[in-house]
């Protein structure tokens, strides 16, 4: 489903990736573990197309990444990045801004499905009243989880998603994502991911 072919990227006269080759089949779930600096979140700027490489090839259902099919190919991804910010003036009317884009105009906006996510994440309904300003940071992570989820794209590129947890929240997270029909890719530095068999660690 993805490939990345002999990808190399300086950033700031740095290299970042040197002849990175990299294979993610269907709905794996790919847990990239490395030190912070690595390129783990770069990497998955650089999968939606965000940071141009300087040479190699990145390959979505065997459809080379370009300038001509990146806004197509994009339509298969849901990105969750570490610095998340909604815009709207509560939680409820940021969902449907989301939902309103040209893109998403033939996704139907389910409360009842809606409404179970947010049970499954512990949140309470009344969050959606709430101006994100109020929200904590691992609350934000959670709502960026339900959307993406509403969204049900093929696959999801999550960066530190459970950065903001405690615990216990953090388990229930990985439980969710690891049970999910998608291909996932997890940026993180959080160990709890290395307990379930489901995710694959890669390095480089």
């Amino acid at each position: 489903m993805i490939k990345l072919e002999q990808i190399n990227l300086m950033l700031k006269q740095q290299p970042i990736f040197i002849n990175l080759n990299l294979h993610i089949k269907k709905n794996n779930k790919i847990l990239l573990k490395m030190p912070s600096g690595a390129g783990k979140s770069t990497l998955l700027k650089v999968i939606m197309g965000y940071i141009p490489i300087n040479s190699g090839n990145i390959l979505i259902d065997n459809e080379v990444l370009g300038q001509n099919n990146i806004d197509n190919l994009r339509q298969k991804f849901a990105y969750i990045s570490q610095n998340i910010s909604f815009t709207e003036e509560s939680v409820e009317k940021y969902i449907e801004l989301i939902f309103s884009f040209q893109k998403n105009k033939g996704i139907k906006l389910s409360n009842s499905t809606l409404y179970k996510l947010l049970e499954n994440f512990d949140l309470n309904k009344s969050i959606l009243k709430k101006s994100p300003l109020l929200l904590s940071g691992g609350e934000k992570q959670r709502i960026a989880l339900i959307l993406v989820l509403l969204l049900d794209r093929e696959i999801l590129l999550l960066d530190e998603v459970t950065s903001g947890l405690d615990h216990d929240l953090k388990i229930k997270v990985i439980k969710i994502i690891k049970d999910l029909d998608k291909t996932v890719i997890i940026s993180s530095h959080d160990n709890q991911w290395l307990d379930y068999d489901e995710f694959e660690v890669v390095g480089w």
